[in-house]
């Protein structure tokens, strides 16, 4: 009868899909947003990140979507773990592009970009984007070639 009882609890946990000593296992969450890059077109090689604050994993990718909701019809998703995130985008070969930036630059979803990436807008500090549970965080534009 014993086994059972713990067949039972087991069955139930699998279900609920927690462990049998503890909480659910949170769901990862997703943050997208739209690519640019201060010429005609996106390069191809481009590489989106978001750095865990608190553990400094790093979740990249180098995917682009085509779809009318981004900015300039190029996007990106990444899926991450709930957690703080700062989020970047750059070339790992800037010179393949004619890019003037060393191989490090990274642009960032900052203040400017919020700002709109004008002359007024003087902060160039990164934004901490805050990803729970299951959610989707949108507009999350890595643009900030200016800095």
């Amino acid at each position: 009868m014993i086994f059972c009882r713990i067949c039972l609890i087991c069955a139930i946990c699998l279900l609920l899909q927690i462990s049998p000593g503890g909480a659910a296992e949170p769901k990862p969450g997703v943050i997208e947003g739209s690519l640019s890059y201060p010429s005609e077109f996106i390069p191809d090689d481009m590489t989106i990140c978001a750095e865990n604050l608190a553990t400094k994993q790093i979740y990249s990718t180098r995917k682009h979507l085509k779809a009318k909701k981004y900015q300039y019809k190029v996007g990106y998703k990444l899926t991450v773990p709930p957690g703080d995130y700062q989020v970047y985008a750059y070339l790992p070969d800037p010179a393949k592009w004619g890019a003037g930036f060393p191989k490090d630059y990274r642009a960032y979803y900052s203040e400017f970009v919020k700002c709109g990436q004008t002359a007024d807008c003087k902060s160039h500090a990164p934004i901490t984007v805050k990803v729970k549970s299951g959610e989707t965080v949108s507009s999350v534009d890595p643009q900030d070639w200016y800095n």
